[in-house]
């Protein structure tokens, strides 16, 4: 099951990248190959980017506050608080604000829409399949490192994550589900060409 939440964990990791990628080429007139953190010098003219994306994502966060009732709950407090249940909405919305900044060149990284993604595929599996809450939270935090390993190309960086930010402990019993899948999640990702 762990292998069902690790695989789709990395290529969303993947897609994630690529969608920063091409943001950040389509706005600043990067190569495919060049990087914005790597770049020397940009146009003058390209950094209008960077703060009408602040203003984007300002817009958009005040239209969600407009909209919710409760705060967004991103995959550590999920876990920590409600067993390891996310919801795809929240889920989807931390996605695209991290997609947003990055994107139009904030200095913010991927990380957050990885681990949320990744998370919420071990919480919608392990939902599926009426978990109990210890396994539901386990299979969470596999996703959740499983996104992040397949991002750097680390399945030990991937199951530290799990294990230290979003599980929050260390026991016997979660390091096969969280070691197997963030291999899959790595193996996922070169099947997809990504080089992290």
């Amino acid at each position: 099951m762990e292998t069902a939440a690790g695989s789709p964990a990395g290529a969303a990791a993947v897609f994630q990248a690529e969608i920063a990628r091409a943001l950040q080429s389509s706005l600043f007139g990067l190569d495919s190959h060049q990087r914005l953190s790597a770049t020397g010098a940009l146009p003058l003219g390209a950094m209008v980017w960077l703060p009408i994306g602040g203003l984007v994502l300002g817009l958009f966060g005040w239209i969600l506050s407009r909209r919710r009732a409760h705060a967004l709950v991103d995959v550590v407090e999920a876990n920590a608080l409600y067993g390891g249940r996310l919801s795809a909405r929240d889920s989807a919305t931390i996605c695209a604000q991290t997609l947003i900044s990055n994107g139009a060149g904030a200095s913010v990284g991927l990380e957050a829409a990885y681990a949320q993604a990744g998370g919420w595929f071990g919480s919608a599996l392990g939902r599926r399949f009426n978990l109990r809450r210890h396994d539901l939270r386990t299979l969470v935090g596999a996703g959740a490192g499983a996104a992040i390993a397949a991002a750097f190309g680390a399945p030990l960086t991937g199951a530290f994550y799990a294990f230290e930010i979003v599980i929050g402990s260390y026991a016997p019993s979660t390091l096969a589900p969280v070691a197997a899948a963030c291999l899959a999640s790595v193996l996922t990702a070169r099947l997809l060409g990504s080089a992290p």
